[in-house]
């Protein structure tokens, strides 16, 4: 098959499914922005001689695991299909492949597929490329989509993860998060909405959030009772 009918069938399927494109785009950036932090903090910790921190970052803070009914009992079924549970049997030398596992499918049947129909929804809604339509859109998006989507992420880890309090970790991170997320999210949305066609616009986030994810990692990889601020950011 040339070149040319390549190029020319992924068009076509990135016409004919673009929520699938959209998903895997996002999923895939969100995998490879936890599989860099995972891979820089492995060299950093060799660099210093400190495998302490290193297991730190591999291995998560859970509760032990309590009695389960319902769509706990059916998580749990779910995990260890998965080996999404399995955090406690990486070395610190080894990528916690159990995280990377649980980005992908945050990142592809999630966050991938909800933002997608946000920004259709988003676009048909507010119409063209003004400053107040602009600011309409990046209001909406910061403060409307963004709360929730930040609770979805630390509840749907925490129940990937198996813990006992799927709401623990989202009640100690999300302040910090939200305020993060502003500082970034806030100039990267305004050109986003003022300058990105609508088709492109999910692939266009899923591109800005390989630096966000870094960032958002960073924050899931504290224990749950730190609230200290993160070095080199003002939250």
């Amino acid at each position: 098959m040339s070149i040319s009918k390549t190029i020319r069938g992924f068009g076509n399927f990135v016409k004919r499914k673009p929520l699938i494109f959209n998903s895997l785009v996002y999923g895939t950036f969100y995998t490879s922005a936890e599989f860099a932090r995972q891979t820089f903090s492995k060299s950093s910790n060799v660099v210093r001689g400190d495998p302490e921190v290193s297991r730190h970052m591999q291995r998560s803070s859970f509760k032990e695991p309590v009695d389960s009914k319902g769509v706990f009992r059916w998580m749990e079924k779910f995990n260890r299909t998965l080996g999404l549970d399995q955090d406690s049997q990486c070395s610190p030398e080894d990528y916690n492949w159990s995280q990377l596992r649980r980005y992908t499918i945050y990142g592809c049947a999630l966050a991938g597929p909800l933002l997608y129909g946000w920004y259709r929804w988003l676009d048909a809604t507010y119409t063209g490329t003004s400053t107040k339509i602009v600011l309409k859109k990046l209001f909406v998006d910061q403060f409307i989509l963004t709360p929730p989507l930040i609770m979805l992420f630390f509840v749907s880890m925490s129940l990937m993860e198996g813990r006992a309090s799927v709401l623990e970790e989202c009640k100690s991170k999300f302040v910090k998060t939200f305020r993060t997320s502003c500082l970034y999210w806030i100039p990267v949305q305004f050109m986003n909405f003022l300058l990105v066609p609508p088709s492109f616009r999910v692939l266009y986030v899923s591109v800005a959030s390989f630096c966000w994810v870094n960032i958002l990692c960073y924050l899931k990889s504290l224990p749950a009772n730190r609230d200290e601020p993160m070095q080199g950011s003002s939250t």
